[in-house]
């Protein structure tokens, strides 16, 4: 009897050991699937070897043409390295949109060449990476300084300038002779002395400007030496006169024009039009203080990416010297290291200015997103003005200044 009831004893212990030994199992279980939610989540890949030799993906915001020659620069660079870069161009206007929503959920490019106006609202989303954390070659030092600032945020910077497509005026000297005029105005008093010719020469018009996209209005501001958000008196008192003798159209013009003493246009379009008689003037200190007006673009790369080293690389080809030497050639879009305005290293076609203010080591930073905050008043406003639409203290009032000031 006695031995029967140790042997009941033992069966009692044993199940008790197996249904201990079960209890731990389950308890390990939801663990396992907890990684398993996690790496469904958060994707990574299987090998290093298979991260190496997906495609580098880059995601570019440009008109067809600039495109087809990024696709001959890439196909060089894949030729030299080796490597594999799958290229994809969002020309549409909504492109700022459709970058944010892929980056949104994870699915961005590597790399993306974006207007620069755009680093500073990615960068702030968490979609970015900074530059600081992917390469410590950066050749700041050579690099335009307002392009710089428009990609620094929270004391890093987010971006590669890569070049810029300021508006300038071009003038016909040949037309402008024949108003008996000798140089390019300068001064107020000088501009008012053109004004006064081409009255005299029978109310001839004087300049083409395409209202609408608000570059052309801050050139010509610039031009007149006043700020766009804080006009002087005298500029648009000039502006008010001379909107009798100016030649209002709605798309971009080049150069050339209708052989006007004055076209304001993009420095790549006026470059297409120029001639032996057309002579190039930026309004640099204007873009010195507001650097998104230069237009400028820049490489970035996304926060999610997975070939930051091998983006790295790539952006450090396709911003280099000789590449941006032959983007310039192909497109007119001018260079963003300040090197390249060298005249012993390079002439962009003879180009008459010199970026004095632009290549000096620091800027004002009077811009720090103010102009980019209003654009969209900036823009209605000032083509309104241009146009006859409204009165200057309409203008004044609708971005904010003061008439009379600087």
């Amino acid at each position: 009897m006695r031995r029967k009831n140790y042997w009941l004893l033992f069966a009692i212990l044993l199940l008790s050991l197996t249904a201990l030994s079960q209890g731990q199992d389950l308890s390990q279980t939801p663990s396992g699937h907890e990684e398993e939610d996690d790496a469904s989540l958060f994707p990574q890949p299987s090998t290093q070897e298979r991260t190496s030799q997906s495609p580098i993906r880059v995601t570019v915001h440009l008109s067809d043409e600039d495109f087809k020659q990024l696709e001959e620069l890439n196909h060089t660079y894949v030729t030299d390295t080796g490597a594999t870069v799958e290229l994809n161009n969002i020309p549409d206007a909504d492109a700022y949109l459709q970058l944010t929503s892929a980056l949104a959920v994870g699915e961005g490019p590597d790399v993306m060449l974006i207007n620069s106006s755009w680093v500073r609202p990615m960068a702030s989303r968490g979609y970015l990476l900074p530059v600081e954390f992917y390469t410590s070659n950066r050749a700041d030092s050579d690099t335009i300084n307002p392009l710089l600032q428009e990609v620094e945020w929270n004391g890093y910077q987010w971006g590669t300038p890569a070049d810029m497509d300021p508006y300038v005026l071009a003038w016909n000297m040949k037309a402008l002779n024949s108003l008996g005029v000798t140089d390019i105005p300068g001064g107020m008093s000088s501009w008012k002395e053109l004004l006064s010719k081409a009255k005299n020469r029978g109310h001839q018009q004087l300049l083409e400007i395409s209202s609408g996209d608000g570059y052309d209005a801050a050139a010509l501001m610039g031009a007149l030496g006043t700020d766009p958000l804080s006009p002087s008196q005298a500029s648009l008192e000039w502006i008010d006169k001379a909107r009798a003798f100016m030649q209002i159209d709605q798309t971009e013009q080049g150069a050339d024009g209708a052989q006007l003493p004055l076209t304001i246009s993009a420095v790549s379009e006026a470059a297409k039009s120029q001639t032996a008689n057309t002579e190039l003037r930026m309004p640099e200190q204007l873009y010195a203080i507001y650097p998104s007006l230069l237009r400028s673009r820049s490489y970035a790369v996304s926060a999610g990416s997975q070939h930051a080293k091998e983006a790295a690389e790539w952006i450090a080809y396709m911003s280099s010297a000789v590449v941006q030497q032959e983007w310039y050639q192909a497109t007119g879009k001018l260079p963003a290291l300040k090197s390249l305005y060298d005249d012993t290293v390079f002439n962009p076609a003879g180009l008459p200015f010199h970026l004095n203010s632009l290549l000096q080591t620091a800027g004002t930073d009077k811009d720090t997103g103010r102009l980019q905050a209003k654009w969209d008043v900036f823009v209605k406003a000032s083509g309104d003005y241009i146009t006859g639409k409204s009165a200057a203290a309409d203008y004044v009032e609708a971005v904010r200044g003061e008439a009379g000031g600087s």
